[in-house]
């Protein structure tokens, strides 16, 4: 980039520096061959004055050619000029002439409007030349020929100086120009390396680090800011793996345990067949837990990824409120606790998801109500267009402390307050993924002793996609 950067800026200035040259090159050259024009231009004029007489003034003719002979050897531009016959004989001419402008050097012109050409004599001097024909407006005039002609070689002299200082000055030019412009670019390319070098102490035990430092050009400050929130996500997400690891080998840990210590007490001793039995129907509990954690893992595991295959139709809502009731009615009966379904309203979801993620959370419900209480399902319209469904119970709620953790894996509050400590703490987490696939999100609302109200949010539009 610092190549690249350096060589359009050097290109740039060259570019610009040649554009002007060439500019002032050819405004100089411009008004000298202009003045050199004029000024023949305007000694043919007054000779085609004279000449133009009748009879012609000769006199005049000659005092003008002398003096511009004498004024001219004083220059460093001589000027010479020359007046012919009809027949192309020498009437007059400035002493000296012939040598480096023969007649026939001069462009041939048969009308009033004088005719220019430039002209290379032997001896290698540059000459500007001009001619013109001269009659009187009367019938039968003689016509005449006048010859001018400027020594322009100092003004060629002067021109190829110039073209040689202007060629200095480009290549002076260019050599400066890439000189500071990679400077320049290596200083404003400053703060990328300062970013590279600070990305590379970032690593997996130095996820705190930051490359913010509050002193980064404005385009580079928003690319700062989107890096460093990029690695606040990875942070986050890479202390959630670290724990879920360690949950999950916790979690794995406990049945493994059980079912090696009831191994090891029943091989101590030869046992009754009753014993055997019971021994592994309580390993076959242990199985079933396993497998269910292994299942909920996986869902997760596919969710996250979004892999789940959400297939999402319209939904009627207290249609699929009354099957997850239905299903939990027999254990509402047993537990001594009401069940009831609320609201209506449409909802386009995955059906199996919906209902997991309802199952999930009527299940916490009876599990934490006493005998007496009541779970409703309830479904409600927000005044956004979006759908709220609601799983409320009267149990014994849940301190305002353990609410934000609420939905992270294997997360349970103090089993002192719960009647299944087998629980692995994964439903809420399930609950909180099916709903995110749906672009919705988990909301819950406790008071110890009072109940819990958990609320799926799902947004207007409905659909299976993954919230921003």
């Amino acid at each position: 980039m610092t190549t690249r950067l350096t060589v359009f800026y050097a290109l740039s200035i060259f570019v610009l520096l040649s554009v002007t040259s060439a500019f002032l090159y050819w405004g100089l050259r411009h008004n000298m061959r202009q003045a050199e024009e004029e000024f023949l231009g305007h000694k043919m004029q007054v000779l085609t004055v004279l000449l133009a007489k009748e009879p012609p003034d000769r006199t005049g003719v000659n005092q003008e050619v002398l003096e511009e002979a004498e004024i001219s050897g004083r220059s460093l531009s001589p000027f010479f000029l020359r007046v012919l016959d009809q027949d192309h004989h020498v009437i007059d001419e400035t002493p000296g002439m012939a040598t480096d402008l023969p007649v026939t050097a001069f462009p041939e012109s048969r009308s009033s409007e004088p005719h220019n050409r430039r002209y290379t004599s032997a001896r290698g001097l540059e000459f500007l030349l001009a001619s013109v024909a001269v009659r009187a407006d009367r019938p039968g005039s003689t016509t005449w020929y006048v010859q001018a002609a400027s020594n322009i070689t100092s003004q060629e002299v002067l021109l190829a100086g110039y073209r040689h200082d202007i060629g200095i000055v480009l290549i002076g030019g260019l050599l400066v120009a890439t000189l500071v412009s990679g400077w320049i670019t290596r200083r404003g390319l400053m703060p990328l390396e300062e970013i590279t070098r600070a990305t590379e102490r970032i690593g997996a035990q130095q996820l705190q680090e930051r490359i913010q430092s509050g002193a980064w050009p404005q385009e580079l400050d928003v690319l700062a800011t989107a890096f460093d929130q990029m690695l606040d996500r990875l942070q986050d997400a890479f202390e959630r793996l670290s724990q879920f690891s360690a949950d999950l080998a916790h979690e794995l840990r406990t049945p493994i345990n059980n079912l090696m210590g009831e191994a090891q007490v029943t091989l101590s001793r030869s046992r009754t067949t009753e014993e055997y039995v019971r021994v592994l129907q309580s390993s076959l509990e242990e199985y079933n837990r396993l497998a269910r954690m292994i299942d909920n893992i996986l869902f997760l595991a596919h969710a996250d990824a979004a892999q789940s295959g959400v297939n999402s139709v319209p939904l009627d809502v207290r249609a699929e409120m009354h099957a997850v009731a239905d299903f939990y009615q027999a254990v509402a009966e047993e537990e001594g606790v009401e069940l009831v379904c609320e609201g209506q309203g449409t909802l386009t979801a995955d059906a199996m998801l919906l209902r997991r993620a309802l199952s999930n959370l009527l299940s916490n419900a009876l599990k934490y109500t006493p005998r007496g209480g009541r779970v409703t399902l309830r479904a409600e319209a927000r005044s956004d267009g979006g759908l709220t469904l609601s799983v409320i119970d009267t149990g014994i709620g849940v301190a305002s402390e353990h609410l934000p953790k609420l939905g992270n894996r294997f997360y349970r509050v103090d089993p002192s307050r719960t009647n299944n400590p087998g629980g692995a703490g994964l439903g809420l987490a399930i609950v909180k993924s099916v709903v995110a696939l749906h672009g919705g999100k988990l909301h819950i609302e406790s008071l110890p002793g009072a109940g819990t109200v958990a609320s799926l949010w799902f947004a207007p539009e409905g659909g299976a996609k993954q919230p921003a």
